[in-house]
């Protein structure tokens, strides 16, 4: 069978249907992790500040922001005013919002809290963009742990969710998906049993002493990982609550962006594995990384995002349409990375290439 849904069509079979009579599921927490994206600054109520505000009100008040032009994705901005006119979405409320943004400690932290019912909260946490430099907080998380917006995201937790009678269900997309399993497995104890679940698409995993700790173990179970077929982010470091491989109408990279999953129904479409890709670039960079001191990772990551920006990339989804100039560029740019690290570099940035320039 071909399917060709997403969870736009999904909002179609299912934007009508309250909660109370349709459970929330993955589907509704995937789209909820992409609605944190928005630029919710000075619309939704902010950690200390009392009051609520529901979907459709904030998107009215989005609509006269001057923040609009500063989202990096336009669909994120039409899925935001497909779920303020959905009965399912509309009356749900926002709260709790931050959005914390610091060049000098490298960190950036978003979540906010969506009430599904009076006793369950979603906590969306916030991911990357498409920038060279959003994406480097994701491969930073293989040589440094915790990092600033990991444990950002355990205070946060620790701070917000005191509902004496409420459940929480965590999740992010990218490095979101990341913060969300961290911030559960590292949260007060008490707040932890309060935890139904646990969602990461498409997030990076942890080292192994991360998956081996008895605080990851003790929740292992409430956390569900889901990637595409071509998953880059996803499938860094180790996954050992195992993931779902979700079908996606999109090739290399813009696989990434949940728009392209597809959905039967209120589902996942699942497949069995990830592409070639995804397992060549994966295996390339694990073994590449695995036996090397922390500050050895430290110089393959910088020397490997180094070569885009000296390449002036500023953005991976460019790669899909790489001139011949660009492709000059980066090649200069490789041959100026140290010796011990070039070939490997090469290596991988021609994956990324090649699998990105198919159409």
């Amino acid at each position: 069978m071909v399917y060709s849904d997403n969870f736009l069509t999904y909002l179609k079979w299912r934007g009508d249907l309250s909660f109370k009579t349709h459970p929330f599921n993955e589907i509704d927490a995937l789209i909820l992790t992409e609605l944190v994206y928005i630029h919710f600054d000075n619309i939704v109520p902010k950690v200390g500040e009392e009051g609520m505000i529901t979907i459709r009100e904030a998107n009215a008040r989005y609509e006269k922001s001057t923040e609009r032009e500063m989202l990096f994705y336009k669909q994120k901005e039409e899925l935001f005013d497909v779920l303020a006119f959905s009965p399912r979405f509309a009356e749900l409320t926002l709260c709790n919002f931050v959005n914390t943004y610091d060049e000098v400690a490298q960190q950036q932290f978003a979540a906010m809290h969506v009430n599904i019912t009076p006793y369950l909260t979603f906590i969306a946490f916030r991911g990357t963009d498409s920038t060279v430099v959003g994406w480097r907080e994701d491969f930073n998380m293989s040589y440094m742990m915790p990092v600033p917006a990991q444990q950002s995201a355990v205070d946060y937790v620790n701070q917000t969710a005191k509902g004496l009678f409420k459940k929480y269900w965590l999740g992010g997309h990218s490095k979101g998906g990341n913060l969300a399993v961290y911030s559960g497995v590292f949260c007060n104890p008490k707040i932890q049993k309060k935890i139904v679940k646990i969602n990461s698409f498409d997030g990076p995993g942890f080292n192994r002493k991360m998956v081996d700790d008895p605080a990851y173990k003790a929740v292992e179970g409430k956390i569900s990982a889901f990637v595409p077929e071509g998953s880059i982010v996803g499938m860094l470091m180790e996954h050992e609550e195992g993931y779902k491989v979700v079908e996606s109408t999109e090739f290399g990279l813009l696989q990434h962006e949940g728009f392209s999953w597809q959905v039967d129904r209120d589902e996942f479409v699942l497949t069995e594995e990830v592409d070639k890709f995804s397992k060549s670039f994966s295996v390339s960079l694990k073994t590449w990384l695995s036996g090397m001191t922390t500050e050895e990772r430290k110089g393959v990551v910088d020397a490997f995002f180094g070569v885009f920006e000296a390449a002036g990339i500023n953005d991976f989804m460019d790669i899909a349409d790489i001139d011949v100039k660009t492709a000059g560029n980066l090649l200069k740019a490789v041959a100026k990375v140290p010796h011990e690290h070039r070939e490997r570099i090469g290596k991988l940035i021609k994956l990324l290439i090649d699998e990105n320039s198919k159409k």
